[in-house]
């Protein structure tokens, strides 16, 4: 494979994109407790979950490239991760946010083990530690984002209809009292 500058970013984009999903957990967990009435408990096993698949997901993803490349590894995490987001986004609920959360936990180590060769391939080798290095450091810039942009969507969704697009079709999608799903 020729080097990419245009794989390298869409590398980037994938540690921001894990990233906004690994560390929104934390900020939404309060919201979670108050909305389900679930106790301190039953919130700490949603975090489990994610976490739980990300350890048992860790090695099998490394067959899957081998045997797949990693093209098909990564577009499976994606759909996985992006219907794990969905099914908890059209059915909040408790028990389905501790499915989807787990299915999201599974495809995040299955985009970071398929996308490190590729950052190695089309970035070349000879700047693979720089480039991993910039991927943490955006991986840590969406760290530092996701919980603005979860208040922002929160404090923004009441009057969205006179806002901006996104803002306004998350409005119509999340129920008015759990404007924090809006997040998924």
């Amino acid at each position: 494979m020729p080097r990419s500058r245009y794989m390298v970013s869409i590398v980037f984009l994938t540690f921001f994109v894990m990233s906004l999903l690994t560390n929104i957990l934390g900020p939404i967990l309060p919201d979670i407790i108050s909305s389900f009435k679930v106790s301190l408990a039953a919130a700490a096993l949603l975090p489990f979950s994610f976490f739980i698949a990300y350890g048992v997901m860790s090695i099998p993803p490394g067959f899957l490239v081998d045997r797949f490349t990693e093209k098909p590894v990564m577009i499976t995490a994606f759909v996985a991760g992006t219907l794990g987001s969905l099914s908890f986004a059209l059915h909040p609920s408790y028990p389905v946010a501790i499915v989807s959360l787990f299915v999201m936990g599974s495809a995040m180590p299955t985009l970071q083990t398929a996308i490190n060769p590729l950052l190695r391939v089309a970035g070349g080798e000879e700047h693979f530690a720089f480039n991993s290095a910039f991927a943490q450091l955006i991986f840590g810039i969406a760290s530092f984002i996701s919980p603005y942009m979860y208040s922002y969507l929160v404090l923004n969704l009441e009057h969205a209809e006179n806002r901006n697009l996104l803002l306004a079709t998350l409005a119509k999608l999340t129920p008015p009292s759990l404007p924090w799903a809006s997040m998924y």
